[in-house]
């Protein structure tokens, strides 16, 4: 259902990528804002919490836990994906018009969000 609503934000949110070799859980199902959308993710999240829609952070990037840190290389994927991915609602009761309820929200917020950034 995310996959349908989201067809045509391709330019503001990157959906989650099945390969043809693989088949993807959706455990989760994260979105990656990117352009113009990108540097509102945390405004994108308050908002939505005031709709009533919980979201989380996408886990932050291995290497920048304290077991694992290594602070000798970059890795500037992870960081772009943890700087800026949301992970949005999935669970055994939610139905298609709870999905078309907050993808609508998504759209009202980012096309506000975005113009705000246009006259930053």
């Amino acid at each position: 259902w995310y996959d349908d609503r989201f067809a045509d934000l391709g330019e503001f949110v990157q959906t989650p990528i099945e390969e043809d070799w693989a088949r993807h859980s959706f455990w989760m199902y994260t979105v990656v804002l990117k352009g113009a959308a990108a540097p509102g993710r945390d405004d994108l999240m308050a908002l939505l919490e005031a709709d009533g829609i919980e979201t989380r952070r996408v886990f932050p990037p291995m290497h920048t836990l304290p077991p694992y840190a290594d602070r000798t290389r970059a890795f500037p994927v992870s960081d772009r994906l943890s700087a800026h991915g949301i992970n949005l609602p999935t669970h055994g009761l939610l139905t298609a018009d709870d999905v078309e309820y907050i993808v609508a929200r998504i759209r009202v917020h980012l096309a506000a969000l975005v113009a705000h950034a246009g006259r930053a």
